[in-house]
């Protein structure tokens, strides 16, 4: 049966409900009202503090800081870059261009990956395939990368095609086109970034002085550096309105501010003497198996203008980092396998015995990279020997070694010891001191040194000018112990030879000699510092020394930089010639001057009864003064201060002047560690330095002394069964250009013309040490030319002429039939009148025109017949004789 409820507890329960008093009810909903309205009060209060913060924070506090984000956000800044300055040469050619480019940046991080090999497609496409859809797809896919390049160097309206197909914005929410729910983004992150190339047409042709630029445009090495903030410009800036998508609006104008370029450099350096240096220096490099390259210098004595300055082997600054010495190369090429002992030795000469010590010292180039650890222990890697052996060799190449290394003077530094003992008045230039083939100085003290001349001559006594022809090392001590260590040191530092010379070319050495104090406390030392033994000097220190002796005795300021341009030809900047002192006077000066005369002679010849210790130097018709050097390389170290030959490293060099009464131009030619069957500069250098003389004094217009006919004819020596080191400076003697057809090594087997035909002045005379048989060219056609474009033409092709007729008249005919086979230096006759033409119709024979109508020479001016045709190549002499390049 159902349990019945229980009423009485359900009701004491409701009993228990306390109900409430009367109007009660109505004060609890008042107060909790009043409490929902505090709350609402209170968050609008405080949304209301919020929002007059934020409105202090972005109108008051952080405004300049929002305008600023706006202005980005609203204006397009952009940079306009400033195109580098070009140098050129003494005769305007171009050396060096700057070409704007562009490159294309990527932020892989923001672009979109779904939209990516589409974009890479359409990328390579506008490219035209320079870089494929695969590498750019690549690139756009490192999404962990904020910076990758697209492409390089591209021109500007490629670059623009790119970005705005990149800024263009696609659907990314898979509407339609037209919906009004479409989203709009722009799915790649790109933009463009301005940059430029350096280019040098020419290659290698100056490469040591030019320099180059790296990836950033910046100045590294040579002028590249030393002008670099004269080149380099100032970029300008465009600031433009632009609009929400990123595209500059069309009706707002731009304020722009223009780049200004860099200056243009325009140089004392002379193209046909810069051609002529190079040319025999690289031929001298081969001839002479020439360890640590060579160089040379042309400058004017009178002004310091550097007209030529060379280094052979040189380097590409269009390619930099390219190693071009095969010896060097090979070394890279072979790491990890044995060093010869050829290797070795090249490296030392090259790079010296300390900067490589460690690297050979194993006898192998390991080109695997090794572990090491910090000064916190912790394990990084070392760079490969290899890769330290490579940055080395760049570095050497790249330098210019007339202005960055050192090297032993020799005897050329007797001129600077004779000029200071005259200018001093402690002796004349009659002084005579005795030369016994050795001299013992301090005898039986600790002191005690021997000293002897070389090749242990006795020269008995001998005055000033003899002891410079001969150069005897005894007599240049015997002047400096009569000088004493103060006077001697005094001129020393006079002539600057404690200090660079201050030309405007990068990363000059200071020479290394020996101190008054240590000359006075050490005799020796003033001794064999009289005779270029005790000091290292550079190749322009010894160049502005030597200018110095001749020139009246001023000590000038080299420079290759004659003045500088802007966009519009104006020269900003012009230099000027810097006398430092007069060092010795103008008498010395000319005693100097007849004393390197006397050197050289006036025949190209000497022996016993006329000797003349630079007679290899001499070229028919001028009057060259020159000294001969020869020095001792007495500072390598161990088994590999010695030559293979048991014989001590040498730099050999010889300095030259012309004319020597009244001297224009210096040359200064220097081979480091030459490995010939002779090594003393008047068999190597002095023959070179004829050779460049030859060529480049009648280029300049030098005037030849009056017993030179150039208009004449000579007698071509016979060469035949000499050294052909000996037949050139027959050659160069006699007022006859030459040319080696096969090698210049070895005895001359054959020549033509052949010995003792009489040949017109100037004619070239082709030598062979290999081959009996005739090398042959093609006779042109010169008629209805002029004779002296003709006679240039000619030349070109590899015969002589002689004119029957004037220079400036046309040609009418030819001994030799056009078309015909010859022997190289045959004599083709032109006879010439005169065609009624004016002087302004002949001027306008030009070379071009010719050149266009019968393919001959593209210029009548020696540069080009100098350096545009490679196996025959002539240069034109002041009488239309040639005068070749070995």
């Amino acid at each position: 049966m159902p349990k019945q409820p229980d009423n009485k507890n359900q009701s004491t329960r409701h009993h228990n409900r306390r109900s409430p008093e009367p109007g009660q009810n109505h004060a609890l909903t008042l107060n909790g009202r009043i409490m929902v309205l505090l709350l609402v009060i209170g968050f609008i209060a405080a949304g209301c503090g919020v929002l007059i913060y934020k409105l202090y924070t972005l109108q008051i506090r952080d405004a300049e800081q929002y305008r600023v984000q706006a202005a980005e956000q609203q204006l397009s800044d952009t940079q306009i870059p400033a195109t580098r300055g070009s140098i050129y040469s003494a005769n305007g050619k171009l050396l060096a261009k700057s070409s704007v480019v562009w490159n294309i940046i990527a932020n892989p991080s923001k672009c979109n990956q779904d939209y990516v090999a589409e974009a890479s497609q359409k990328i390579s496409e506008l490219l035209n395939g320079s870089v494929s859809a695969e590498k750019i797809q690549e690139q756009l896919s490192k999404t962990n990368s904020q910076y990758r390049v697209i492409a390089k160097d591209i021109d500007m309206v490629t670059a623009q095609s790119i970005i705005d197909y990149a800024n263009t914005k696609r659907i990314t929410n898979g509407k339609a086109e037209g919906d009004p729910d479409a989203k709009y983004e722009t799915v790649l992150s790109m933009y463009k970034e301005s940059s430029s190339t350096r280019e040098y047409p020419n290659g290698m042709y100056l490469s040591s002085v030019l320099g180059f630029c790296d990836d950033s445009g910046n100045g590294m090495y040579g002028l590249e550096k030393s002008y670099d903030e004269k080149l380099v410009g100032t970029p300008g800036r465009s600031i433009s309105s632009e609009n929400a998508w990123g595209y500059e609006l069309a009706n707002e104008e731009s304020d722009t501010h223009a780049a200004i370029n860099g200056y243009n450099l325009n140089l004392t350096i002379d193209d046909t003497i810069q051609t002529v240096l190079e040319t025999e220096l690289s031929n001298a490099i081969d001839d002479y198996d020439v360890q640590n390259r060579a160089s040379a210098i042309v400058m004017n004595v009178n002004t310091g203008a550097v007209l030529g300055m060379a280094t052979a082997p040189q380097f590409d600054p269009n390619d930099p980092y390219n190693i071009t010495e095969p010896k060097l190369q090979a070394i890279l090429d072979n790491a990890g396998t044995a060093l010869t002992e050829d290797d070795i030795s090249v490296l030392q000469s090259r790079l010296g015995q300390d900067a490589v010590a460690d690297i050979i010292a194993d006898g192998v180039v390991n080109p695997n990279v090794t572990k090491s650890t910090d000064e916190e222990g912790n394990e990084i890697d070392v760079p490969s020997e290899k890769s330290q052996l490579q940055g080395m060799i760049r570095e050497a190449e790249w330098k210019n070694k007339a202005v960055t290394e050192l090297y032993y003077p020799g005897s050329v530094f007797k001129l600077m010891t004779a000029a200071a003992a005259l200018d001093s008045g402690l002796m004349g230039a009659d002084q005579q001191f005795y030369c016994g083939s050795d001299l013992t100085v301090f005898p039986n003290t600790e002191w005690e040194h021997s000293y002897r001349c070389a090749e242990g001559n006795a020269h008995g006594w001998l005055d000033m000018a003899g002891a410079l022809n001969h150069s005897c090392n005894l007599y240049f001590i015997q002047v400096a112990e009569k000088m004493s260590a103060e006077f001697f040191y005094n001129y020393y530092q006079a002539f600057g030879l404690t200090q660079t010379t201050g030309i405007d070319l990068p990363y000059e050495a200071k020479g290394i000699s020996k101190t008054q104090q240590e000359m006075e406390q050490v005799e020796t030392d003033l001794y064999s510092t009289a005779f270029g033994q005790s000091q290292k000097l550079t190749l322009i220190q010894m160049a502005a020394a030597v200018a110095s002796t001749v020139n009246g005795g001023y000590l000038m300021t080299p420079y290759v930089v004659d003045n500088m341009t802007d966009d519009t030809g104006n020269v900003v900047w012009q230099a000027e010639t810097d006398i430092k002192r007069q060092v010795v006077s103008e008498e010395v000066s000319e005693q100097i001057r007849a004393m390197m005369e006397n050197n050289v002679g006036h025949t190209g010849t000497s022996n016993d009864l006329d000797y003349h210790g630079c007679a290899s130097a001499y070229v028919a018709g001028y009057r060259i003064g020159g000294k001969s050097g020869t020095g001792e390389q007495l500072d390598w170290k161990g088994a590999y201060k010695y030559r293979p030959d048991g014989d001590y490293r040498k730099a050999i060099s010889f300095a030259a002047i012309f004319p020597a009464d009244d001297p224009e131009i210096l040359v200064l030619v220097m081979m480091d560690d030459p490995r010939w069957i002779f090594d003393n500069a008047s068999q190597i250098v002095a023959p070179v330095t004829g050779n460049i003389i030859s060529q480049i004094a009648p280029y300049l217009g030098i005037e030849r002394d009056a017993s030179y006919d150039s208009n004449g004819s000579v007698e071509v020596p016979n060469a035949i069964g000499t050294r052909w080191t000996s037949a050139q400076v027959k050659m160069n003697a006699a007022g006859l250009s030459h040319r080696f057809v096969d090698t210049s090594d070895g005895d001359v087997v054959y020549q033509y013309p052949a010995g003792g035909t009489v040949v017109p002045a100037g004619s070239t005379v082709y030598l062979y040490t290999q081959s009996t048989t005739d090398a042959t060219t093609t006779v042109p056609d010169a008629t209805g030319k002029t004779g002296t474009f003709a006679a240039q033409m000619l030349k070109v092709s590899g015969v002589n002429v002689a004119i029957s007729g004037s220079a400036s008249d046309r040609v009418v005919s030819q001994d030799i039939e056009v078309g015909s086979v010859v022997p190289y230096g045959t004599v083709v006759t032109l006879t010439t009148e005169p065609d009624g033409s004016s002087d302004a119709q002949q001027d306008a024979d030009t070379p071009q025109d010719d050149a266009a109508q019968d393919d001959t020479p593209q210029d009548d001016t020696p540069q080009d017949a100098a350096g545009e045709n490679d196996q025959e190549s002539t240069t034109q002499d002041d009488t239309g004789s040639d005068a070749e390049q070995q």
